[in-house]
C-alpha cells in the first residue's frame, strides 16, 4: 500500500476523502497521487489563448494549490508526501493508463460531489473506479471520520476467491488488528453452515456468518451491520462477461450509494 490515489474535485467530499487517505497513508508510510483530470469545451476553452494559457486550467491550479494546502501542516506532521496534478484526459486514462504508470496499490474517493448535477462526482469518478480499476478501490462517505477499523465486514456472494484478491485486506487487518467477519448471503440459509471457510487470511480473528437474503442482497448487507457495526464493510468485485454488464446491475455500485461506512472494493482480476 505504497502509493495511494486521490481524485478530486474541490469539493468538501472530495476533501474528507483525502483527509481518510492521509490516515490510511500514515500508517503503511504510502506516498499520495492528488489528481484532478478535465477536458475542454466550449464553454471553457478561450479560441483567443494557447493551451498553456487557459483561464479555465489556471483557475483549477489555483484550487488545487488551495486544496494542498489546507492538509500540508497535517501531512508534514505525519512525515508523508504528496504529489498534485491537473491534468487534461479521460477517466479511463485515469484509472488505467495512470494507475499503471504510478504504480498505485489503492483508489481512495468520495461517494458524490457538490459539483452542478446530483451526485456527479460518482456518476463519473466512483462508478467508473469500480469498473475500470484494476486495484482496491476505497469509498467514503460524505461526513465520514476516519475511526479505528476494529472490525470489517467482508461481505461475499459465494466462498471463494481466486489467489491475493483479498491481499489488501489482510494488509489492513495486520496493521490495524482487525477483526473480520465474513458475511454470505443466501437465498436459504441451512442450520450449522458456521464455520469459517478458509480464504487465506491468516493471523485474522475471522468469524463466518450465513444470513437468509431479504429484498435484495444490499438491503440484506445493510441490515446486517446495523445490527453489527464496523469501520468498513468490504466487497468482491467479480468478473463479468459482456452480456452480464449489460443486464445485471451491479451489487458493489449499488451499494456505495446506500453505504453508511467506508466501502473497500476488491477487484477480481
Amino acid at each position: 500500500m505504497k502509493k495511494i490515489l486521490v481524485p478530486t474535485d474541490f469539493s468538501p467530499v472530495a476533501d474528507n476523502a483525502l483527509r481518510y487517505a492521509i490516515e490510511i497513508a500514515t500508517v503503511f508510510k504510502s506516498k499520495i497521487y492528488l489528481y484532478h483530470f478535465f477536458s475542454y469545451d466550449r464553454f471553457n476553452f478561450d479560441l483567443n489563448l494557447p493551451k498553456d494559457k487557459q483561464p479555465y486550467v489556471k483557475e483549477l491550479e489555483r484550487s488545487m494549490k488551495r486544496t494542498k494546502l489546507k492538509f500540508d501542516d497535517k501531512i508534514k506532521e505525519r512525515g508523508l508526501s504528496i504529489k498534485t496534478y491537473v491534468r487534461e484526459g479521460s477517466i479511463f486514462s485515469l484509472f488505467k493508463t495512470k494507475v499503471q504508470e504510478y504504480e498505485i496499490d489503492m483508489i481512495v474517493l468520495g461517494s458524490k460531489g457538490t459539483s452542478g448535477m446530483t451526485k456527479f462526482f460518482f456518476g463519473n469518478i466512483a462508478a467508473s473506479a469500480l469498473e475500470l480499476a484494476e486495484v482496491p478501490v476505497l469509498v467514503v462517505p460524505p461526513d465520514h471520520d476516519f475511526t479505528q477499523l476494529q472490525h470489517i465486514v467482508l461481505a461475499m456472494d459465494q466462498i471463494k476467491v481466486p489467489p491475493n484478491v483479498l491481499s489488501s485486506l489482510q494488509k489492513l487487518t495486520s496493521e490495524f488488528g482487525s477483526k473480520v467477519t465474513i458475511l454470505h448471503v443466501k437465498a436459504n440459509v441451512k442450520k450449522g453452515t458456521d464455520k469459517v471457510p478458509d480464504l487465506g487470511l491468516e493471523g485474522v480473528e475471522t468469524t463466518f456468518r450465513e444470513v437468509q437474503r431479504s429484498k435484495s442482497i444490499n438491503n440484506t448487507i445493510n441490515e446486517f451491520i446495523r445490527k453489527e457495526p464496523c469501520e468498513l464493510l468490504c466487497m468482491v468485485r467479480r468478473k463479468k462477461g459482456f452480456f452480464e454488464k449489460l443486464f445485471k446491475k451491479s451489487i458493489t455500485e449499488v451499494q456505495v450509494f446506500n453505504n453508511q461506512v467506508p466501502l473497500l472494493v476488491l477487484p477480481e482480476v
